[in-house]
């Protein structure tokens, strides 16, 4: 059979990956009219939105190798991964944490100008009264009365939109009501930037030492593209980045890995009357503890059954068999900054290992937890932890590393707009960070193309 020639494309920027930072960049530059092309390697679409069934049916996570359903790191933990156009944003349950300003200034990065704008386009608001549950209210007083300062937390929800009561932010919103970077790369669409879908980036073209362009193939077709362009910007996030850099001969890329190991920890209820929330807006109240680098929110997978799935996975069949009733069932999140060892491998294999301290600070969240479920009237001797999710991968092609504070790498021309540019792990909800970074860079790319 003949083997099909190479398509040609040009643009003035080309982004690899259509995760939140390459939206927003690609709407931005696009305005100004740039001529933009954003390779993704997944669709555009909202089939499968509803349920966490629906999102892996329908192309938007990372499916594991061999055709299982959820990606895991060697070590074995959990690992939730986007896919698509939007990326991690069409997964996330809407969670907006300011940026570390002071953190970013230390590596020469302000990100204060950019960041007003940055809350409008992404709909950063505080949840109305209407919008915290019965349950979470309960949760939020028992977490007070034990001395943790928990508050509203920011999300990016258009609550006009919003269903009182609906806690299925995380399966993909039907409404339309939850910020996704698909609202941008709409908008990018309009001001003439193309898409192109079903193409994964293999490396960077580099001439002379500058980066003119970037190499792909179809994973439905197999054809293979090569697009070049003025600028090159990896967006990938923080496991997909790190081997196209690697292919492209900055080889130190993906040898450090940090994250937010991430925890759900649950109760039951002991009061006849009591109602948990299950069914209620999710993370709407939370506690960021700054001092030991955790953040926790009122949350509980929904729905049903994705809860009992995660009993399953840590505890086995018989617990998740005789878990009390959903409606009594009172959730805790809590995520934790980490030391960052770890790596990603050119393959595709990801390796997270923790440090001592890391350790301690899982344990400390599940203490936490358990204080604060057990103050809020929750059996103490029926409390069930979930296994690990790595969350947020990050600081895989970290700045002060292997970028400087334009973001840019050794090679000319090529950036990287990510949570792989993290100088540390996150410690927080990140897209909000990412969109503010990629604000920022298209005012330093609109003057250089």
């Amino acid at each position: 059979m003949a083997k099909k020639q190479v398509k040609r494309l040009e643009a003035d920027v080309v982004i690899a990956g259509g995760g939140p930072g390459g939206c927003v960049l690609a709407q931005d530059l696009s305005r100004k009219g740039k001529k933009v092309i954003l390779i993704e390697k997944g669709g555009h679409h909202t089939r499968g939105f509803g349920s966490m069934v629906g999102l892996m049916l329908g192309g938007h996570m990372e499916r594991a190798a061999g055709g299982g359903f959820l990606s895991a790191t060697i070590e074995g933990d959990q690992l939730v991964l986007g896919t698509g156009v939007g990326g991690g944003t069409i997964l996330f349950a809407g969670s907006a944490f300011l940026p570390e300003i002071d953190l970013w200034k230390e590596v020469g990065v302000d990100l204060e100008p950019y960041l007003d704008e940055a809350m409008e386009e992404s709909w950063v608001h505080e949840p109305p009264d209407e919008f915290i549950g019965p349950g979470t209210r309960h949760l939020w007083d028992a977490a007070r009365e034990l001395g943790y300062s928990w508050g509203k937390a920011l999300r990016h929800i258009d609550f006009d939109k919003c269903k009182v009561g609906c806690g299925l932010c995380g399966a993909g919103c039907t409404r339309g009501a939850k910020w996704t970077g698909k609202v941008q790369a709409d908008e990018a669409v309009k001001h003439g930037a193309k898409l192109l879908l079903y193409v994964k980036v293999r490396d960077v073209i580099v001439e002379n030492g500058v980066a003119v362009g970037v190499r792909g193939r179809g994973v439905k077709d197999g054809q293979s593209y090569e697009v070049y362009g003025k600028a090159v910007v990896c967006c990938a996030g923080g496991v997909g980045t790190a081997p196209i850099l690697r292919r492209s001969g900055l080889y130190e890329a993906g040898n450090w890995l940090s994250g937010d190991p991430t925890i759900m920890s649950y109760g039951f209820l002991e009061d006849e009357d009591g109602i948990g929330n299950g069914f209620e807006q999710q993370m709407t109240v939370c506690y960021h503890d700054e001092e030991h680098g955790c953040v926790f929110c009122s949350c509980i997978a929904t729905p049903a059954n994705t809860w009992r799935m995660q009993i399953l996975q840590k505890e086995g069949l018989g617990a998740a068999l005789k878990s009390r009733p959903f409606r009594k069932a009172l959730g805790i999140f809590s995520k934790m900054h980490d030391d960052g060892v770890g790596q990603i491998f050119v393959e595709g294999g990801v390796s997270k290992t923790y440090t001592p301290k890391d350790v301690w600070l899982q344990e400390y969240s599940r203490v936490t937890n358990e204080r604060i479920l057990i103050q809020a009237g929750c059996d103490p001797y029926d409390i069930h932890h979930s296994g690990l999710i790595l969350g947020h991968p990050s600081g895989t092609v970290k700045i002060g590393k292997l970028l400087d504070s334009n973001l840019e790498t050794q090679i000319k021309n090529l950036y990287c707009c990510d949570t792989s540019v993290m100088p540390e792990a996150p410690g927080r909800p990140p897209a909000l960070t990412v969109v503010v970074l990629a604000k920022r860079l298209a005012k330093r790319l609109e003057t250089i193309v």
